[in-house]
């Protein structure tokens, strides 16, 4: 589904990817209070057909102590909410796109 979006370079290929596909998903999708609660969440892309809660994680954001504790912290909310979370990595969408997507519509994350 095609959407006006703004958002990281990373995540408009993975945008890209979907729309070229005809996949449902919602983009930016906040839940549990997003950022504005502890324990909640913006998700990057849901894919209502699978379930799948995929987190476009560009290394400068999402490496490092805080941000590693508080996408733990997001990740087991989701999954508490029956969703399976899948982490796409800027490289991998970079290096290995088709690879990475293929693997995320799986519910399965690149194997880094």
């Amino acid at each position: 589904m095609v959407q006006q979006a703004i958002g990281s370079d990373i995540e408009m290929i993975v945008m890209g990817y979907l729309d070229r596909r005809n996949i449902e998903y919602q983009f930016q999708t906040s839940l549990s209070g997003g950022f504005f609660e502890t324990g909640g969440a913006v998700v990057d892309f849901l894919i209502p057909d699978g379930m799948l809660a995929w987190r476009v994680m560009g290394e400068y954001w999402h490496q490092g102590v805080k941000p590693e504790g508080r996408d733990i912290m997001q990740k087991e909310m989701l999954m508490g909410k029956g969703y399976t979370v899948v982490d796409i990595w800027g490289e991998d969408v970079l290096n290995r796109l088709d690879e990475t997507m293929r693997l995320a519509l799986q519910g399965q994350n690149m194997l880094r």
